[in-house]
């Protein structure tokens, strides 16, 4: 097959997890013998930029950041689809629900999929906010311009499907995946370390686990609360990391070390060290986080909301914790900084349940199926069958 995906933050541009799920899975299709082409607007390049990666082709298209910039760039991302399209040069383009990418499409010769990441609409109502008005009729529009439409998660479908009022479900749940790393020779994991990856922002719950910390404290003394990701927004759009800093005691802060944004090979090898992971979030689709703390047999604390309980089963591969309640939180942690066999078991299990049904390769496998389904029943339906 040769396949297209619209992509805004294919990296090692700024990204976050609709980036890093599309190079992984565009990667693994081009190793198993497909063509893949990927393409996005960036506003910081001057110029467009066409370059490989990994046997990946990436069109990088510039932007801009004026006012209204936007509506060209769409255009010319378009009208770049469908003349490959006409030329038969892809059999189907996948699109992000975040944005609306394909909203105001003319019809084109190959199948159009959106992939259900999570929109910009989604996690505003996750988190009991609005979304701006541009950005929901957008979005709206990309989801019902869809020829076919998968997501991440059944939970993710099912408030997608809600949240904007269609017709049409999820045409298939293709869970986010990872790569499962060989048996780690990093030496003996940390007892005290706790660690959490991502970025600072409310919707990942690192206030309720800031607010979590003084417990964990006062039951284990020796623990330790590394955070590693970038700096977010906090209340009143001041800086999250200080919020975070005055939330805490001053006996709890020399035990709470902000490392700010590191390169993905620190943040795994921090995971193949940490005696557990923690990941209280308030909104998610299908978290990348958890799932490569489990792929390296991290202990992991996830949410109880959202797809948290598709990921994990609360006591056999892992803890869940609602993020509402910071004491939940610590007590998952405690437990975990107490308990040396439910330490190991959690981490083998969650190992073993990554391997089993959320490997990239599992991701790889039901993609394709999902692809070649659409690219079949789409000609069927065009040449009259």
């Amino acid at each position: 097959m040769n396949i297209c995906f619209i992509c805004s933050e294919y990296p090692p541009a700024t990204h976050g997890g609709v980036g890093s799920m599309t190079q992984i899975l565009a990667r693994a299709l081009v190793r198993t013998g497909h063509n893949v082409r990927v393409i996005g607007v960036y506003p910081t390049l001057t110029s467009s930029v066409r370059e490989q990666d990994s046997g990946v082709e990436v069109w990088r298209l510039h932007g801009s950041s004026r006012r209204f910039g936007w509506m060209p760039a769409r255009y010319r991302l378009y009208r770049t689809v469908a003349q490959w399209a006409r030329r038969r040069e892809i059999d189907l383009v996948e699109a992000p629900d975040w944005e609306g990418w394909a909203a105001g499409w003319p019809a084109l010769p190959i199948p159009v999929v959106v992939r259900l990441h999570g929109s910009s609409s989604y996690f505003a109502a996750e988190m009991g906010s609005l979304s701006g008005r541009t950005a929901f009729w957008l979005e709206r529009a990309g989801l019902r311009r869809s020829d076919y439409c998968c997501s991440v998660s059944r939970y993710t479908a099912e408030k997608t499907r809600e949240l904007f009022k269609l017709q049409m479900p999820a045409s298939a749940v293709i869970y986010n995946g990872v790569d499962v790393p060989t048996r780690s020779s990093r030496g003996p994991r940390s007892r005290s370390k706790v660690v959490f990856t991502g970025t600072l922002t409310a919707k990942k719950g690192v206030v309720p686990l800031i607010r979590s910390w003084p417990r964990v404290k006062g039951q284990c003394p020796g623990a330790e609360l590394h955070l590693f990701g970038k700096d977010g927004l906090g209340p009143a759009n001041t800086s999250m990391r200080e919020y975070l800093v005055r939330e805490l005691p001053d006996d709890c802060k020399g035990s709470v070390v902000f490392h700010g944004h590191t390169g993905r090979e620190r943040v795994l090898e921090e995971l193949g060290r940490a005696r557990v992971a923690v990941f209280p979030s308030y909104a998610e689709a299908f978290a990348m986080a958890p799932l490569e703390a489990m792929a390296n047999g991290c202990p992991t604390i996830y949410s109880d909301r959202g797809s948290g309980r598709e990921l994990i089963r609360s006591g056999i591969d892992g803890l869940l914790a609602d993020p509402a309640y910071p004491l939940q939180i610590a007590d998952a942690i405690v437990r975990v900084l107490r308990d040396d066999s439910l330490a190991a078991r959690l981490g083998a299990a969650g190992r073993e349940r990554i391997e089993r049904s959320f490997s990239s390769g599992e991701m790889l496998r039901v993609s394709k199926d999902f692809y070649s389904g659409c690219v079949r029943d789409f000609r069927d339906r065009h040449n009259g069958n």
